[in-house]
């Protein structure tokens, strides 16, 4: 039997046998942001600066860095996600994670399998409107007016390998990394990896035809 799991932590019980993609062991450690980016830290991947140190934050705090706490460890679509920056007058949270906003150009998100990309898409803003609180960019996700294009796209030179090191740290099959590109450094910098990423046209076609590709190689 092939078991492909969306992003499950646990094993049900008819899941003791047969070969997975993705086991819940892998996708419990990618979906927890702090041990997620302590698996990326390990191999010397580029990441923003985190800690798990309200002392330390406090330090990034008082010398006027932006700083994101993160009060969910297991949470998607900016849940969870808190902005702290004294210049704004938005105050320091306690939060079991806390990473270092670094100011993003694009951001990208790259679904990898078995070691290769099969999809980039990069995230736009689609609503004109400035309602949202968060819409200068800081949180960009559907809610806040942005959406994942296609068309276009001006990849980084190391966007493709960043993601694919994303997901081998984490000894997944398959996933979808977000990366931001910094215009100034003119480097990527991973935030995280989903195990389970929105699925619908096109990205659900395109994983459809790598999986049944992989099985008819079995």
């Amino acid at each position: 039997s092939l078991i492909v799991n969306y992003g499950s932590n646990s094993r049900p019980f008819w899941g003791q046998i047969g070969t997975w993609l993705n086991r819940p062991e892998h996708c419990a450690k990618a979906g927890n942001k702090l041990s997620a980016f302590q698996a990326f830290k390990e191999v010397n991947l580029s990441i923003p600066e985190f800690t798990s140190s309200y002392e330390e934050a406090t330090l990034w705090y008082n010398e006027v860095f932006s700083v994101v706490c993160r009060s969910l460890l297991n949470a998607h679509s900016g849940r969870g996600i808190v902005l702290s920056n004294r210049e704004m007058g938005k105050p320091l949270v306690h939060a079991p994670l806390y990473v270092k906003y670094k100011k993003k150009r694009k951001e990208f998100r790259v679904h990898v399998f078995q070691g290769q990309t099969i999809d980039v898409c990069e995230k736009r803003r689609f609503r004109k409107d400035r309602r949202t609180e968060s819409f200068d960019g800081y949180i960009r996700n559907h809610a806040n007016g942005w959406a994942f294009c296609r068309d276009n796209i001006s990849e980084p030179i190391d966007l493709r390998s960043l993601a694919i090191s994303a997901c081998n740290s984490l000894n997944l099959d398959f996933g979808a990394a977000d990366i931001i590109w910094n215009e100034k450094e003119n480097k990527c910098y991973l935030l995280e990896v989903n195990t389970a990423p929105g699925l619908e046209g096109t990205t659900l076609q395109k994983y459809t035809t790598a999986i049944v590709s992989w099985i008819r190689q079995q």
